[in-house]
């Protein structure tokens, strides 16, 4: 998640935080050159932080500016390692390795994975992002944000057209992806961006809107032609290789060699499905093998199914007070709200939270994606089985508390944190805390051990396990997909249809791992603190420093809460 714009507001805010934080001029001077140049590069990303400068501009895709950014990354990179250390702080040497490691990974794709040449995925997420974080929250005027769609509008068929020149090599795998990804904008651009703006009367606005709509559309439909032509011919190989991997795992500060990560995901993958075969035989000691209908049956129905949601957080914070789990910087719940329509092809339930430096629109959503009013009542019936009551409270301890909700809790409960720890988003952190969560929450015994909800706990640490062990897998040439497929399916217990599109996701998306993996570091992390500290140890007090760090790499956090470095698995 690449937070990148610069302008009057964000350059005001950054001398501030200049003004304000005690780091020699060097580090200081080099933080905000690096940020400025980065919310230039990358407006879609400026908008996503929650700064608002550059929303009527689009990312500069050409062949020439990713040669200008990786310019511009290698200059502050060294700069950076080459800063006296000693004149650091022991907070500022750690921004600086964070830092560091996010420059990494971004030269990382930039250079070498180069989903920009070989993923046409890349410029479908880059066109949708860019209107999305435009819709999605009211930090202005609607009008003034519906100008600043058709500014963006207009960018998208040069944009397109710049992505046929880049693309070459790419594999068949990603061009099935991407073609299916743009098979749902033509009603996002069609449709539900239109409808977000109904209200808008201005005769000039409504006109020009209508023409780039017309205009992105037209350019979509060229781009599927485009893709399906060169469809029969792709060739690319997905796989990075094991090198290339390893300097994923990197740049996440993870210097764990990938195959001692993939043994960790192995065993377990091993350790989860032992457990899940036993929990089955509590669930329904006669048809274990029927357990998991158990567990769908019991759903709520659609009229119910936010207001369940809804009272599943005030279920889920008042076990956390009263069990002491750690101690929430805010009462405050997010809001529960059905998916908005332009979202719910993506989207079964997340949690939408501000941009760390959204200054206007700061509330947070805790979206549930409900089932098709125009489908059958048996089809519905269907598709609420997902939302069985075990299963939601699992999604609502990973979505809201005490996952990606409190994190933002502490996130907006800390102004004082550095620009480097605002931004940070550790891919290990914050997926990792959120799975840990689901676990540790069961184990605290929420739920008074109902082996229903550790059940559906199980399956969805299954799915990580298995995520984990594809990419590491896959990338470096120990797997096939039709094997990863049937891995998920096997070892993992996911429907046909679900195996097949979550082993895919690792082709394109190979920190996948970083669910199971962060949930393994943190674990690590705690036994570690636990025997450090003995009989003082608190677990609340150790969920508190682990989510006040900020959302930088675990090994950062180890750091920061032990004092020393050490290993992380």
């Amino acid at each position: 998640m690449r937070r990148p714009l610069a302008c009057s507001a964000a350059l005001a805010f950054l001398a501030v935080a200049h003004a304000q934080a005690s780091v020699p001029s060097r580090f200081a001077s080099l933080v905000q050159e690096y940020f400025a140049g980065a919310w230039r590069a990358s407006p879609v990303s400026a908008t996503t932080t929650g700064l608002h400068d550059y929303d009527t501009q689009l990312d500069d895709v050409s062949a020439a500016g990713h040669a200008r950014e990786v310019q511009r990354l290698t200059s502050i990179l060294t700069r950076l390692r080459g800063l006296d250390v000693v004149k650091l702080s022991p907070m500022e040497r750690d921004d600086r390795d964070v830092l560091a490691a996010e420059i990494g990974r971004s030269l990382l794709e930039e250079q070498t994975i180069q989903s920009w040449r070989h993923n046409p995925s890349s410029y479908v997420d880059l066109m949708t992002t860019a209107i999305y974080g435009l819709i999605e929250r009211d930090f202005a005027p609607l009008d003034q944000r519906l100008r600043s769609v058709i500014a963006r509008e207009n960018l998208i068929p040069p944009m397109l057209a710049e992505a046929k020149k880049n693309l070459t090599a790419m594999p068949p795998i990603f061009v099935e992806i991407a073609l299916e990804n743009l098979d749902g904008t033509p009603d996002f651009f069609g449709k539900d961006v239109p409808e977000a703006f109904a209200t808008i009367k201005d005769p000039t606005l409504k006109t020009q809107f209508a023409a780039a709509t017309k205009a992105v559309l037209a350019a979509i439909a060229d781009y599927k032609t485009y893709l399906l032509a060169q469809q029969p011919n792709a060739h690319g190989n997905f796989a990075l290789g094991p090198q290339v991997l390893q300097r994923l795992l990197a740049s996440d500060m993870v210097n764990v060699p990938y195959d001692h990560v993939l043994a960790a995901g192995k065993a377990q993958l091993a350790k989860d499905r032992a457990a899940f075969l036993a929990t089955e035989k509590l669930v329904d000691p006669k048809s274990p093998d029927a357990a998991l209908s158990v567990i769908e049956n019991d759903h709520p129905d659609a009229a119910q199914l936010i207001p369940t949601a809804r009272s599943g957080l005030v279920s889920l914070q008042s076990f956390i007070e009263t069990h002491k789990i750690l101690d929430l910087p805010s009462k405050n719940l997010p809001a529960v709200a059905d998916t908005p329509p332009f979202m719910r092809a993506m989207i079964f339930g997340a949690m939408d939270w501000p941009g760390p430096l959204e200054a206007h629109a700061n509330k947070a959503y805790y979206y549930i994606t409900p089932p098709d009013p125009a489908e059958s009542k048996a089809k519905q019936n269907v598709y609420l089985e997902y939302f069985n009551r075990p299963l939601l409270q699992n999604l609502s301890v990973h979505e809201a508390l005490p996952g990606h909700y409190t994190q933002y809790l502490f996130q907006h409960a800390n102004p004082d944190w550095s620009l480097v720890r605002k931004t940070a988003a550790s891919y290990t952190a914050t997926e990792g805390w959120a799975h840990y969560s689901e676990q540790m929450m069961i184990d605290e015994g929420l739920g008074n051990n109902d082996p229903k909800l550790r059940l559906a706990q199980l399956q969805d640490a299954l799915l990580r396990d298995c995520r984990l062990v594809a990419s590491i897998s896959m990338h470096t040439g120990k797997m096939t997909l039709p094997q990863a497929t049937d891995m998920m399916g096997q070892q993992c217990f996911q429907p046909k249809s679900v195996a097949y599109k979550e082993a895919r996701r690792g082709t394109a998306d190979p920190g996948y791992y970083s669910y199971t993996l962060g949930k393994l570091e943190i674990l690590k992390l705690r036994d570690d603190v636990q025997k450090q500290e003995g009989k003082d140890f608190s677990l609340a007090k150790f969920h508190d420093r682990f989510l006040s760090a900020a959302l930088v790499p675990i090994s950062v956090i180890r750091r920061e809460i032990l004092g020393k470095d050490g290993p992380v698995l």
